[in-house]
């Protein structure tokens, strides 16, 4: 995750806001790690011969990461810039994602399989953060996608990770987080934090990229944040307690 910290001007007008964020809950895993064969390959029609053989894993971490695996027997033709990643299909036929450029998926990118001094075949391994303004339930495909053609190379489906397919659950903390909340929301200059029966929560300030504007550090139950340095729109509020349990919720900024 990048991070970064910036003082804004004074806030405009609030322009209007388009999209609508649901809640967003990080839950920890039940145990350390969730394992997701990915298989259905061979969806590119038009070149077979970028089609993907082998064996392709997906392990969701107890640490808001995930590993994609690339077993010795992963085979592929080359090419100059072969990329890894992380898709939501969003409801797009196979027919319609194989003709999807990658820029117009939401994604997260593992890293580069094979380039012209990289061998694209055999065992690799890849281990990158969750953004916290990604839900990894919506995700269901990895893609391989060569990006200096902008050429489409294959990919593979798993099932979703899901309380019922990954044993994820939630701590007695998350279940308790309906007691943490933040009002006014919308808000202009200072934000208050209610978490009545919680102890001190670490809060931060995303925007909408998951970087970091704000990180207030540990505050204490009804305590008083200011985010007057904020420009008008929409961010998101992350709480984490001590333990880990993770909570984030948009932020409206008039």
């Amino acid at each position: 995750m990048k991070f970064f910290c910036s003082i804004n001007p004074k806030k405009s007008t609030m322009k209007k806001i388009t999209s609508i964020l649901t809640l967003l809950f990080i839950t920890q895993l039940s145990i350390s790690q969730c394992l997701e064969e990915v298989t259905d390959f061979g969806n590119n029609m038009v070149i077979p011969m970028y089609n993907v053989t082998g064996t392709v894993e997906l392990t969701l971490n107890g640490d808001d990461t995930i590993t994609l695996d690339l077993g010795a027997d992963f085979m592929t033709a080359a090419g100059p810039d072969i990329r890894a990643f992380l898709v939501n299909s969003n409801g797009l036929t196979d027919t319609q994602l194989a003709n999807t450029q990658i820029s117009a998926l939401e994604n997260l990118q593992f890293g580069l399989v094979g380039s012209a001094t990289v061998n694209q075949n055999g065992a690799k391994s890849f281990t990158i953060d969750i953004p916290p303004t990604s839900d990894i339930q919506d995700f269901d495909k990895v893609f391989f996608y060569c990006l200096q053609f902008n050429q489409f190379w294959d990919f593979g489906s798993y099932t979703s990770y899901s309380p019922a397919t990954c044993n994820l659950i939630l701590s007695t903390q998350e279940i308790n987080f309906a007691a943490a909340t933040v009002w006014p929301n919308p808000v202009q200059n200072r934000v208050h934090l209610a978490s009545s029966g919680l102890n001190a929560l670490s809060v931060k300030i995303y925007d909408l990229l998951g970087n970091i504007v704000i990180d207030y550090g540990r505050i204490a139950h009804n305590e008083t944040m200011d985010v007057s340095i904020l420009n008008s729109g929409l961010y998101l509020i992350g709480l984490t307690t001590e333990e880990g349990n993770s909570k984030v919720e948009r932020l409206v900024v008039n």
